[in-house]
C-alpha cells in the first residue's frame, strides 16, 4: 500500500518538475539575445547583472523555503505512517488510511500550488527585469 502511495506521490513530482522544465525552457527561448538596446548598453550591463542576480539569489532562497517545507510535511507524513501500528480495529485501520491519504494529498496539493505561484513570481520579476532593461534610458 506504501508503495504505490510514494510511487504516485513520486510520479506526480516527476511530473510537476517536468512541466516546470519545459515552461523555463519554453520561456528562455522567447528571450530577446540582447536583453537591451545599444544605446547606453556598455554602462547598463552592470546594473542589469546586479539586479538578476539580485533576483537569481532571491528565487533560490525561496526555492529552499519551499523545499524545507516538504522535507518537513514528508516527515510528518511518514511518522504519521507509522501510526498504522497502533490500529486495534478494522474501523481504526480505515480511520488512519483516511487520514493518512487526506493529509498526503493535501500536502502535495499544498507544495504544488505553492511552487508554481512562485514560478510565476519570478517569472513576473525576470519579465519585468527583462523589458526593463530593454527600455532606453533617458538622455
Amino acid at each position: 500500500m506504501f508503495d504505490q502511495v510514494f510511487e504516485n506521490f513520486r510520479k506526480a513530482s516527476e511530473s510537476s518538475l517536468q512541466a516546470q522544465q519545459d515552461f523555463f525552457k519554453n520561456w528562455l527561448q522567447q528571450l530577446p539575445s540582447t536583453p537591451f538596446t545599444a544605446a547606453g548598453a556598455a554602462g547598463d550591463w552592470g546594473d542589469v547583472q546586479k539586479r538578476w542576480q539580485e533576483a537569481a539569489a532571491e528565487a533560490l532562497n525561496k526555492h529552499r523555503s519551499l523545499l524545507d517545507a516538504t522535507y518537513k510535511s514528508s516527515i510528518d507524513l511518514l511518522e504519521q505512517s507509522f501510526r498504522f501500528s497502533e490500529a486495534r480495529s478494522p474501523e481504526d485501520f480505515r480511520r488512519l488510511s483516511e487520514e493518512f491519504w487526506r493529509k498526503a494529498t493535501e500536502t502535495f496539493k499544498a507544495q504544488s500550488e505553492s511552487q508554481y505561484r512562485e514560478l510565476r513570481n519570478v517569472t513576473d520579476k525576470w519579465i519585468d527585469k527583462t523589458q526593463g532593461a530593454r527600455a532606453p534610458s533617458p538622455s
